[in-house]
């Protein structure tokens, strides 16, 4: 993993959480406990900042950004997907990103919301809790269903359990072991 601060701006990231070797977090970034990082995730807080609250996965390829002064806030237990591209916006608690989807400039995503694979949440739009969205841009289909709730309550925890199994169980094969 490659972790730099960005003059004096350090990140702070929990020691249970897990960062892929391949991710990169620079300057003002803060992770809380029993995060998973995936690979080639980018966490930049080199002139904005961003924190990322406990139990939350931040899965491959997800770009995070802040502009000058602001702050990308990601509150606990959010999953944002594969690929997905947060900026300068505040994601409560429980919300989950889909794949590939963008959240733009002082975005607010509401708790346990949905953002469907493939959203575009347009600049200062604000999605209530519980409520899915979906397109481009992004509008309301409908509200999240208990089944959701409990399909994603369920792989939160996965993710959590990966953030602690990964140091123990990740181990490369095309280096020679000790």
């Amino acid at each position: 993993m490659a972790i730099y601060a960005y003059g004096n701006r350090v990140p702070k990231i929990d020691e249970s959480t897990y960062v892929f070797p391949s991710a990169d977090i620079i300057g003002k970034v803060t992770v809380g406990a029993k995060v998973f990082v995936g690979a080639g995730a980018i966490l930049r807080g080199d002139y904005g900042e961003i924190i990322i609250g406990d139990g939350s996965a931040i899965e491959e390829n997800v770009t995070i950004h802040a502009r000058v002064g602001s702050v990308c806030n990601i509150g606990d237990n959010v999953t944002v997907g594969h690929a997905a591209m947060l900026h300068t916006c505040k994601i409560h608690d429980g919300a989950v990103i889909g794949m590939k989807s963008v959240v733009s400039d002082y975005a607010e995503i509401g708790e346990g919301a949905i953002v469907a694979e493939g959203a575009v949440v347009k600049s200062k739009t604000k999605v209530e809790p519980y409520t899915v969205v979906a397109g481009i841009p992004a509008k309301e289909i409908g509200a999240v269903t208990e089944n959701q709730t409990a399909f994603w309550k369920e792989a939160k925890k996965i993710y959590q359990a990966l953030a602690g199994d990964y140091p123990k169980k990740l181990r490369r094969l095309d280096e020679p072991s000790e």
